[in-house]
């Protein structure tokens, strides 16, 4: 039954995840802490690919302090939408064009104007709500590792 429940809840954060294209990821470290930035993303399985500013504050306290919190939703609590506890994991910058690629394959229209550090984002818990389905309060996947 656990399992069953297990994959209904990574169904259902995958979906999410494809379904949106905006991340909010806070992060702390430095003296702008708490930070929340506004962000576009991609995702493979449970990991999520995002492009950061180089020279912005939220690079500057994943620097410091490599656990964050994010929210993917379309601001409306009566639509599906997930919570997560994450480690940030900041990528080679060979990496970048890899990641700008999936994520202009995902939004065509997507350009930056800034220099980027490429950023994947590993959850080690994550809260699904769904409304529909009656998961109010939200249920929880949380990584084996």
């Amino acid at each position: 039954m656990t399992e069953s429940l297990n994959n209904e809840v990574e169904h259902k954060i995958k979906e999410v995840m494809e379904g949106n294209n905006a991340i909010m990821l806070a992060t702390t470290g430095t003296d702008y802490s708490p930070w929340i930035l506004g962000a576009y993303y991609v995702s493979d399985g449970l990991d999520i690919y995002l492009l950061v500013e180089k020279g912005g504050k939220s690079f500057a306290n994943m620097l410091a302090n490599k656990q964050a919190a994010y929210s993917i939703s379309q601001n409306d609590a009566t639509k599906d939408f997930i919570q997560g506890k994450a480690t940030v994991k900041i990528l080679p910058d060979e990496d970048e064009s890899r990641i700008r690629e999936m994520l202009v394959n995902k939004m065509p229209w997507y350009q930056t104007f800034v220099p980027m550090v490429p950023v994947k984002i590993e959850s080690s818990k994550i809260f699904a709500t769904s409304l529909q389905n009656g998961w109010f309060p939200a249920k929880v996947l949380e990584s084996q590792n």
